[in-house]
């Protein structure tokens, strides 16, 4: 691998772990579209708030609470909040072991306090990494450059040392405009591949 690198920074989820994004409103039984639809816009912007730290849980629960017009408990909402949260992904978890023999290993993840706390609770391979930066103790979100300056700062390296893996494209681009090497997560044989190429 390159000789500069020395850090490789892993989105979570979708890349370490699995989540279910329609978990949320399965759970709420809100199966269809049309069910969908007149809570999506509001549900998204409640939780860039969230998950950018401006909002504690309880406020992000009850915002929730009074959205849904108080047809499920704070406690439903929560559990169909943290089923979204799925397992690690198991496939990749000897590619990071490999990986943290010989660099040093972070998160960087756009994640919330709730998600955070499953996440620990569930994922051996988690808590296996080194470094964790979350977007709600951060105060920003990819592809903020911000985000990945803070990054960079807190472990002491220049951009061009760190390798950044995420499964979105604009997540990917933000990381190389801040001066770090990156790569699009698309499954772990792939990633396999340019990691040995690299």
């Amino acid at each position: 691998m390159n000789t500069d690198i020395t850090v490789i920074l892993f989105d979570l989820g979708r890349v370490l772990m699995h989540i279910d994004f329609d978990a949320f409103p399965n759970a709420l039984d809100l199966s269809s579209e049309d069910q969908r639809a007149p809570y999506r816009t509001a549900t998204a912007k409640l939780t860039r708030v969230y998950e950018t730290g401006k909002i504690t849980t309880e406020e992000f629960l009850e915002a929730l609470y009074v959205l849904f017009e108080s047809r499920y408990s704070k406690e439903k909402i929560l559990e169909a909040w943290n089923s979204i949260i799925v397992e690690d992904n198991l496939e990749i978890i000897p590619l990071v072991k490999k990986i943290q023999q010989q660099y040093v290993t972070a998160i960087l993840s756009n994640t919330c306090e709730s998600h955070w706390q499953k996440v620990i609770k569930i994922s051996p391979l988690t808590r296996s990494f080194h470094h964790t930066f979350t977007s709600f103790h951060l105060g920003a979100m990819k592809p903020e450059r911000i985000v990945y300056e803070t990054v960079c700062t807190a472990l002491s390296v220049q951009p061009r040392n760190v390798l950044f893996i995420d499964d979105l494209q604009e997540n990917v681009d933000g990381a190389i405009s801040a001066g770090m090497k990156g790569i699009l997560f698309s499954g772990v044989e792939k990633l396999t591949k340019e990691l040995t190429n690299l």
